[in-house]
């Protein structure tokens, strides 16, 4: 367990204890020993492994830790029709499945995730590396059409390429090993090499026309007229090279 999931864990239990801020503490020292031994009858810390009355969904524990944290919930919200839409394609039953907990477009990512992040899948991938600190409207733009690019991929019906994000705040290496400088800038890759580097702030259709252009076969954009067909090796940056 790494030091942010560490942190979620503990923001999950305040806000556990945050739900029930009046819990008066028992002085009485009697009264508190009665209700540990309660509390020990009615939740044994050992168990035997074979008791009739272990549930089943238990995680092994005698409870389930989903207990403390929000579900996953997908909402299934009616396609509204528009102008634009088909008659013949268009149905009154479908629907749009929405993930507000689970599904996100974009991963951030560390360099210690780096390796397995793009050379154990070699599909296609693309790289947004952003700088809070240097044009942080622009980074938090990009982000924000990078997003559109693949929500547009995905009405499409269409796998979108996997997204990633490197904070080059706290990336040093890996934002060296990639040479950006100017933040923010979208790096396109696939199959361990750096097709394009886009630096320019691009709107969401824009993006997803050059996803479409290298990983679909789609015609080329005009936003990418006069730009060659050099390709660059994705840097690898060991875990035991790290400080």
């Amino acid at each position: 367990m790494d030091s942010e999931e560490r942190r979620e864990w503990r923001d999950k239990i305040r806000q556990v204890l945050d739900k029930n801020p009046d819990l008066e503490k028992e002085l009485d020292p009697s009264e508190r020993s009665k209700k540990v031994q309660d509390l020990l009858t009615n939740y044994p810390l050992v168990v035997d492994e074979d008791d009739p009355e272990w549930p089943d969904d238990a995680d092994g524990r005698g409870f389930k830790l989903d207990n403390f944290f929000d579900k996953i919930t997908i909402k299934n919200n009616p396609r509204k029709k528009n102008e634009n839409d088909d008659d013949d394609d268009y149905s009154d039953d479908e629907t749009v499945w929405q993930d507000d907990n689970y599904i996100r477009p974009i991963k951030d990512v560390t360099t210690s995730e780096w390796e397995d992040t793009v050379f154990k899948d070699i599909s296609p991938l693309v790289i947004l590396v952003h700088n809070r600190y240097k044009r942080p409207k622009e980074n938090e733009r990009i982000r924000t059409e990078l997003e559109k690019a693949v929500q547009i991929i995905w009405n499409c019906r269409l796998p979108s390429p996997r997204c990633v994000a490197i904070d080059a705040v706290t990336e040093h290496d890996l934002v060296s090993a990639l040479q950006v400088s100017v933040y923010p800038e979208l790096i396109f890759t696939k199959a361990g090499k750096i097709l394009y580097r886009e630096k320019e702030i691009r709107s969401g259709d824009e993006l997803s026309k050059v996803m479409a252009f290298f990983y679909y076969g789609a015609a080329k954009p005009p936003c990418l007229n006069g730009i060659g067909d050099r390709q660059e090796e994705i840097p690898s940056i060991p875990i035991n090279a790290q400080p």
